[in-house]
């Protein structure tokens, strides 16, 4: 029994003050250190309640004007903590039984005093090992809470089973992998949480950790009862009891599916920018050589009357020609390394040009509709990315709907307004072509819905998609001036709306109509650098042939001291951008140096992402693109010479 090594406030209700001398003088000659209060009636009890804390109460049983149990029931409201002892000379045993179970601590008899002291030794150290059980509650549950809370709060999955593989405890992360509360899961096992062969290779690993009695870190994929597969980063290891025996497993799991994801998503970018910068090498090459055969036909067909025999295999060849510089454009598109081509297009046309290949796209499991404006839609736009948009959405679909289902795409014309702008939050005031995307596929959750645009982002399969074609596609609608939404929720399709400005512009020239005069050429003379000698020598004969005197370099050293030789003759520059020993731009400012106001184009064969380097920047002169017909070199000659 713990010391008492303090003065104790001892309230006495005693309304007989004879008896209440006796009490008090037996307290003080058994040594207890103890400040007494006499409370004699209700008014001397209220008043004494009023006054401050008590470590005890004493009271009579039967007291004027005051009721035993109401008056327990009021200490009891009042002061919880405090024990309260019946003294009395006139209550029976049955009687304080009864007192006892309603929460009375003791009851000493008046005629039997010696007990008095021990009573309250006793209450009070009752009453302090029930204040120290409480605290030690109190501090297990909030323990349990730090705990719960550290367990709910982490990502990871956190879980301990007994040797029969039960679940003892588990937090939210575990919970939501699996699919079930927690509740569900605690005293299952894995067979009743996991598909049979998941289950099995859990349970056999266990066995093996709690076999060999290490801590051990494994990555492990798992199949959920949805049937989705997860990949994580597990750590198990034997739970020991206070007898040093195993008496459990426990494990932490990290899903690292969406690390795994990006690990894979970044090996088919890196990929992907193999292919590009090859593609982009090849480009160059075939833009060389069909600069060569375009060149050269068209050429050659200047110099033939259509009807001669020779005529038709010519332009056979010129056609070829065309189809294969189509074909490296493809090649760039692929490679998203395409020149951006904007003109005025119609975007009925363009999705009618290409419902066929989308048809190819989706399959006959999926029913394709288009339902297209009654009236034009004109955009200022690169054809060939529109189209590259629509067949992406198209591919999706495809994939969203393995089972089959419908596609369908519908154009019309909408404006923009203020009221759209807020209720969207999205747009810019104006006319807008609107094409609508629809499909019956899985759909997506709304989280899903706001990543799908981000790079790298995908719901594929890993090793099925790179997660840039969405990318890409918003890329090209930005490029456009345009906007682009989705609105899609699970099980219940997809519906992406591109929103791309009207462009009020005349419709321009149907194909196959009259082309723009040819400037008949000029008396100029003109350096041109070309390591290519086919490609040389044809800009130096189309050159040529239209008056100009030209004068051959084949790198760009070679240029720079021509150039310092004969700088009062030369009027123009005309250098391939890349070049051995001395590149084209190199060349240009070593001779700009020499003569600051000389004008000049480059040639490249390359695509231009691939002269976007640093050291390319803010090129001093205007570029033409391989391959380029004999008619294009000639127009911008003539332009660059004749601009003031």
């Amino acid at each position: 029994m713990p010391e008492i090594t303090r003065t104790l406030r001892i309230l006495m209700v005693e309304d007989v003050e004879a008896d209440y001398l006796i009490i008090a003088r037996h307290i003080r000659k058994s040594g207890l250190e103890a400040d007494l209060h006499w409370a004699k009636d209700k008014a001397g009890l209220t008043a004494a309640l009023a006054q401050g804390q008590w470590d005890l109460v004493l009271s009579d049983y039967k007291v004027a004007g005051l009721d035993f149990l109401e008056t327990l029931r009021h200490l009891q409201r009042q002061l919880p903590d405090v024990p309260v002892i019946l003294v009395s000379g006139s209550v029976g045993e049955e009687l304080a039984v009864d007192l006892l179970k309603q929460g009375l601590n003791d009851f000493v008899l008046k005629d039997r005093l010696s007990r008095l002291v021990p009573a309250i030794e006793r209450s009070l150290n009752e009453r302090e090992q029930r204040r120290r059980r409480e605290e030690a509650e109190l501090q297990l549950a909030r323990n349990e809470r730090l705990m719960r809370s550290v367990l709910d709060g982490t990502s990871d999955a956190v879980f301990v089973k007994d040797l029969q593989g039960r679940y003892l405890l588990c937090n939210r992360a575990a919970a939501g992998f699996v699919g079930m509360a927690v509740d569900e899961i605690l005293g299952r096992d894995d067979r009743a949480l996991f598909p049979p062969d998941t289950a099995a290779k859990i349970m056999a690993v266990d066995r093996q950790i709690l076999a060999e009695g290490q801590v051990d870190t494994r990555e492990e994929l798992l199949t959920t009862r949805s049937g989705g597969q997860l990949t994580f980063l597990v750590t198990k290891g034997p739970v020991i009891d206070e007898n040093g025996q195993v008496s459990g497993l426990f494990g932490i799991s990290r899903d690292i599916t969406g690390q795994r994801r990006l690990e894979e998503q970044i090996r088919q970018a890196q990929k992907m920018e193999s292919i590009g910068t090859l593609a982009g090498g090849i480009a160059h090459d075939f833009n060389n050589i069909l600069s060569s055969i375009l060149g050269y036909g068209e050429l050659a067909l200047e110099e033939m009357a259509p009807d001669s025999p020779g005529w038709e295999n010519v332009n056979t060849i010129m056609e070829a020609g065309r189809r294969a510089s189509h074909l490296t454009r493809d090649l760039l598109l692929f490679s998203r390394k395409q020149v951006s081509q904007k003109q005025q297009i119609e975007v009925n046309a363009v999705i009618a040009r290409i419902e066929k290949f989308i048809r190819r796209i989706i399959g006959e499991d999926i029913r394709c509709e288009t339902v297209l404006a009654g009236e034009p839609l004109q955009i200022y736009a690169d054809g060939h990315q529109i189209e590259q948009v629509l067949m992406n959405f198209a591919s999706n679909a495809r994939d969203a709907m393995p089972q089959g289902g419908s596609l369908s795409i519908t154009t019309e014309r909408i404006v923009i307004d203020q009221a759209f702008i807020e209720r969207n939050a999205f747009g810019s005031a104006g006319s807008y072509a609107l094409i609508t995307v629809a499909d019956t596929g899985r759909g997506m959750d709304r989280e899903t819905a706001e990543k799908i645009f981000e790079p790298f982002f995908t719901t594929k399969e890993m090793g099925k998609g790179t997660g840039l074609g969405l990318a890409v596609v918003y890329g090209i609608v930005m490029n456009h001036q345009g906007f682009i939404d989705v609105s899609s929720e699970p099980g219940r399709g997809c519906r992406f709306r591109i929103y791309l400005p009207i462009s009020e512009a005349e419709k321009p020239a149907a194909v196959g109509g009259v082309e723009p005069e040819i400037p008949k050429g000029g008396s100029e003379t003109i350096l041109v650098a070309e390591d290519e000698v086919a490609v040389r020598r044809l800009i130096t004969t189309i050159l040529g042939r239209n008056g100009y005197t030209v004068i051959e370099a084949v790198n760009g050293e070679e240029a720079v001291q021509l150039f310092s030789a004969r700088r009062d003759e030369i009027d123009m520059l005309l250098f391939d951008l890349m070049m051995p020993v001395m590149d084209g731009k190199q060349a240009c400012d070593a001779i700009r140096s020499i003569k600051g106001d000389v004008r000049g184009i480059f040639v490249s064969g390359y695509a231009p992402e691939n002269i976007r380097r640093p050291e390319y920047l803010d090129l001093p002169m205007e570029i033409l693109f391989k391959p380029f017909s004999p008619k294009e070199l000639l127009r911008t000659v003539r332009r660059i010479l004749d601009t003031p």
